[in-house]
Parts: structure tokens; C-alpha cells; sequence
């Protein structure tokens, strides 16, 4: 996998694992459920409303928008592979809807909707949460793989990014606007500190993954306060290239969360420590202390390649014990 590294500070931060079900759940009647707040932007001459409960900043800069459309390069009849998440009103998808005149976008906001509704009456418009999108079948639908293009929403980035993590083997293409800091962390590696379970899944699951530009906060209306953001470029692999079963995905996603929340440890004192993976690994601890050489270095260490090799060890010795 090819990782580009972004120019950027090393600064720490809490790292989000994946959503469950609940969680989910959970988030999206918390979206639902706050109230809305319009913005009148007279000095540009339109009405713009912004939803704050959806973490919405709209994306305004043309340059921005042409890069993002530019890099999205789908082949697919009339662009019918192309999904646009979070369109909000419509800044991107109207570029898009002229180059992919067959695409879909999914929106949460009922107001947001029905202006895209009146504004773009040939888009294919899904009203829901992006949180809830069921890629695979929407790629069978489609016929093919996906290019998926979004502004995520900042407030639900990290959820956001393991969803489509979740769903990389129905996805070819991601072009993404994130905020600075989680483009870091996508595309670190374990020479820097901002390394974690979001640069480990991402080497995994992708061929390449680069930053393409770097957005200055007036790129959006309103402006983020203190935020840089980036366009990444990312392409996935095949479901047939993956390198880890389900299982042994299962296996990862638990060895990391226990490595990295106790990050200071060895892998062979920290793994022990989490409940799910003793689950899933029958007498764990007996393994932890057989002095494999993954075992011996902290989470920080291991290239993601070595987190492949980790994980499908400790899931064969799972499975064994089953036997």
C-alpha cells in the first residue's frame, strides 16, 4: 500500500474505533433530534442555510470543489457507481450531476433534501444518515464498485471513515474532505505520533491513499475556527485482495484497541487486559506469554503489515484451541 504523508504536526488526541450498531443508533437520533439554526449570507448575494446539528460547514471555494470532482475519475455508464455523501445543498453535487449525470447522494436533513429536490429534480436523492448506508447493496445495485465523494461531516468524521472502512471491498474509489488532523492520522505511519488503528485499517484496506491539497478554513461557509482540512484520494482494494478474513478482522480490530489503550505496554501484557478478545481467543493469556516477537513491542511498532501477521497468528491459534 501506498500511504502519502501530509506535512503536518504531530499532535496527540483521543483515536475513535468503529461504531457499533447501537452506537449508531444512538448517534443518528442525536442528529435527528437537535434543532436547526439558518444562516442568511446577503453579502454573497444567496440564501444559505446550514444545519449545525449535522456538523455542517458548506463547502463555497470552486478550486476546492473542482479538485475534488477532478479526482474522482469514474468510469462507470453515466456515472452510475458515483455516491456523494452529505451533499447538504448542493455546492458539490451540482459539478458532479453534470459530469455523472446517473450518481445518487444521501442527505439526513429534510430542508436540505427538499432544496436539492427543487434545485437538481434529476439526482438520485436518498434521505438519510450516511451512518446507515448498506454499500453492498447499494453496489449491487449499481453494478459495480463505487467512487464515493464527500465534505464529511466534522462532527462524525472518525464514524464516518470506519463505516467506509467497513465497506472498502464494495468501494474503488474515496475522494474525501476531512479535517486536517484526520488526514494525519489516515495516512501515518509508525514513525509519528498521530499512528493508530485509523493509519493501520487504512494500509490494510487500501492500494494507495494520498492528500491531494491541503483547504484553508475560508474554503467553507461558515469558516471552522482554528481547522485546516485536506482532500484525500484514496483506492481501495478488491474484496478478493483483502489479506484478513472476517474472523481475523475481528481479531485485529481487538488486538489494536487493547494495544492502543494501554499503548505504553507490550502487546504481551496489554492484549489480556480486554474482555472481547479473550472472547474470541481461548486461553490468551497462555499464547501472550509464549514470547512470539510481535508480542514483545508496543501497538506504536508494528507496520500494518505486521498487524496482518499478528492478527491472522493469533486468530489460527484461536481457532485451533477450538478444535
Amino acid at each position: 500500500v501506498e500511504l502519502v504523508e501530509a506535512a503536518a504536526g504531530d499532535e496527540g488526541g483521543e483515536e475513535l474505533g468503529p461504531l457499533n450498531r447501537k452506537e449508531r443508533r444512538r448517534m443518528n437520533r442525536k442528529l435527528r433530534s437537535r434543532g436547526r439554526n439558518r444562516v442568511s449570507n446577503d453579502e454573497k448575494g444567496t440564501s444559505m442555510s446550514r444545519n449545525k446539528a449535522l456538523s455542517q460547514n458548506l463547502l463555497v471555494d470552486p478550486g476546492t470543489i473542482f479538485r475534488m470532482v477532478d479526482a474522482l475519475q469514474d468510469a462507470s455508464p453515466g456515472g452510475r457507481c458515483v455516491v456523494e455523501l452529505g451533499p447538504g445543498l448542493g455546492a458539490l453535487t451540482g459539478p458532479l450531476l453534470e459530469e455523472y449525470p446517473e450518481m445518487s447522494a444521501v442527505e439526513l436533513d429534510p430542508q436540505a433534501c427538499g432544496q436539492l429536490r427543487e434545485s437538481m429534480p434529476g439526482l438520485n436523492l436518498v434521505e438519510g444518515s450516511l451512518l446507515d448506508v448498506d454499500f453492498a447493496k447499494l453496489s449491487e445495485e449499481r453494478g459495480g464498485a463505487l467512487s464515493v465523494i464527500s465534505n464529511l461531516p466534522f462532527g462524525i468524521t472518525s464514524s464516518a471513515l470506519y463505516h467506509l472502512l467497513d465497506a472498502s471491498p464494495h468501494i474503488s474509489r474515496a475522494v474525501l474532505l476531512v479535517q486536517q488532523e484526520a488526514a494525519d492520522r489516515i495516512l501515518s505511519d509508525p514513525s509519528r505520533r498521530k499512528y493508530g488503528t485509523m493509519a493501520i485499517e487504512f494500509g490494510i484496506r487500501c492500494r494507495s491513499a494520498r492528500q491531494i491539497a491541503a483547504v484553508p478554513s475560508i474554503a467553507f461557509d461558515p469558516p471552522p475556527k482554528n481547522t485546516k482540512s485536506a482532500i484525500l484520494e484514496i483506492d481501495f482494494v478488491g474484496e478478493e485482495d483483502l489479506p484478513l478474513s472476517g474472523f481475523e478482522m475481528r481479531v485485529l480490530r481487538n488486538c489494536m484497541q487493547a494495544g492502543f489503550d494501554d499503548k505504553a505496554l507490550p502487546l504481551a501484557a496489554a492484549l489480556p487486559k480486554r474482555r472481547e478478545l479473550r472472547e474470541l481467543v481461548p486461553n490468551l493469556r497462555e499464547y501472550c506469554e509464549g514470547g512470539a516477537n510481535w508480542l514483545q513491542k508496543k501497538p506504536a511498532e508494528l507496520a500494518p503489515g505486521k498487524w496482518v501477521h499478528a492478527a491472522r497468528a493469533l486468530s489460527q491459534y484461536a481457532l485451533a484451541m477450538e478444535e
